[in-house]
């Protein structure tokens, strides 16, 4: 019962004195489907062929109140809800039991789907700008903070924190307070983060230094992160650079006591554009734990947002079919699975290639392959990932509008196909391929 009242107020005329309201967002509709994320066909839990279609709505709204003060949120309508999700549902007068409705009025509309993702608030001084509330976080080329605000992306980070930011010219500074958990009131056991970022850009080049001190008192936790991010363009050669380092000690929430922390990640994208040809390679690292038992951690995963394939590292691998099938396990079990969907330990390359075949059409063809950074002495001998080939068409016949249609080969490599586990069994040694079709309207 939220939205009418909601977009009412949204969308309603504003009397002359009101803020302005600015906007920003997307609708984006995407089909998937894959044959088979289980790496299979032999395995009496593959599940084969899997596919599905999901929804995405993000409405950015901006209040400009004045020169001085601004207001925005974000609102997410059916964020991945996938078509059918919420049927409508009659109670049989004899039975008593809840039915779904296979009519046109198949799926519920009113009350459904709306998620309240950030609200904050923005003052504007003489010094610099202040702001308040949760908001999204970016920083360099995403793959420790990264908005999520893009129609491909699925996640997004968000803080609730204080902010202050100035410029002097090229010259940035940032810095905030954050709480990323709030324990019982009264207590201690809330963990929270300082940040500060200082940075130059200008249209040709930019470098920035964020640092992060993540601290929880209860646990005696305490972590730093130091982010290094840079770019340059000289004439078509464009060339990004993010390394990130992390360094800590403490308890963890998950129960493990007196920990080491020590992880690194990084990843450099270059490329050369001509007119209507680009050249990218991408190459990266995330450390990962030769030993996942003892108390030292070395694991690093970037944001899941830094997307780099169609399958390997955007999907959990090997995903099966549950014994039991119901509506909380919707039929999947990731019980098996040795990767998910952000890269992690793990080196890569990711060689692409870019061609406009017309103003509106472009294509890209890639390849990604990638090895364990790091791995117990279990794995010695089978460290490969696989080897993926992904082609991807994208078409903007108006502004604003476009459609993106992907397809990717997935040859999994020692890492899976020589893995067995103990309960659901092996043959993961099956190609696997996916599709993924996007149509997106943005304003």
């Amino acid at each position: 019962m939220l939205i009418a009242p909601l977009l009412a107020l949204l969308l309603l005329p504003a009397p002359a004195s009101a803020a302005e309201l600015t906007w920003d967002g997307f609708y984006r509709g995407r089909a998937l489907a894959y044959d088979s994320l289980s790496l299979s066909d032999s395995n009496e839990a593959s599940e084969k062929f899997s596919g599905s279609f999901d929804h995405r709505m993000s409405l950015r709204p901006a209040w400009l109140i004045s020169e001085h003060a601004s207001l925005h949120a974000q609102v997410d309508l059916f964020p991945f809800q996938l078509w059918g999700e919420q049927p409508s549902t009659y109670v049989d007068p004899v039975t008593g039991e809840e039915t779904a409705i296979a009519t046109a009025d198949g799926t519920e509309s009113v009350g459904a789907g709306l998620v309240a993702t950030r609200a904050w608030a923005e003052a504007y001084t003489p010094i610099g700008r202040f702001a308040l509330g949760r908001m999204p976080m970016e920083w360099g080329a995403g793959i420790l903070w990264n908005d999520g605000n893009d129609p491909e992306d699925e996640y997004g980070d968000t803080a609730d924190r204080l902010m202050f930011t100035t410029r002097i010219g090229p010259v940035f500074v940032f810095g905030a307070y954050d709480v990323q958990f709030e324990g019982f009131v009264g207590q201690e056991d809330d963990m929270q983060s300082a940040s500060v970022g200082i940075g130059y850009r200008s249209e040709t080049a930019g470098v920035g230094l964020l640092n992060i001190y993540r601290f929880q008192p209860s646990k005696s936790y305490n972590a730093y992160t130091g982010d290094l991010w840079a770019f340059t363009e000289l004439g078509p050669i464009r060339a990004e650079l993010e390394a990130v380092g992390v360094f800590g000690a403490g308890d963890l929430e998950t129960g493990a006591d007196d920990v080491d922390i020590l992880s690194f990640g990084g990843m450099l994208d270059a490329s050369y554009r001509t007119d209507k040809l680009t050249i990218g390679l991408e190459g990266g690292f995330a450390t990962g734990d030769a030993d996942p038992d003892d108390s030292k951690l070395h694991t690093f995963t970037f944001d899941r947002d830094h997307n780099v394939a169609l399958v390997l590292f955007e999907e959990t691998l090997p995903t099966l079919q549950t014994t039991v099938q119901n509506d909380s396990n919707e039929g999947r079990t990731t019980e098996a699975a040795l990767t998910g969907d952000g890269l992690s330990n793990v080196l890569y390359l990711r060689p692409s290639v870019k061609y406009r075949l017309r103003p509106e059409i472009e294509g890209e063809l890639s390849w990604f392959t990638g090895t364990m950074a790091a791995g117990p002495a279990a794995t010695e001998g089978r460290k490969g990932y696989g080897n993926e080939i992904d082609l991807s068409v994208r078409y903007d016949p108006h502004p604003h509008v476009w459609v993106k249609g992907s397809a990717g080969v997935l040859l999994p490599g020692k890492y899976f196909t020589t893995y067995e586990d103990e309960d659901l069994g092996g043959g993961f040694d099956q190609p696997a391929w996916g599709l993924r079709l996007i149509g997106t309207v943005e304003f």
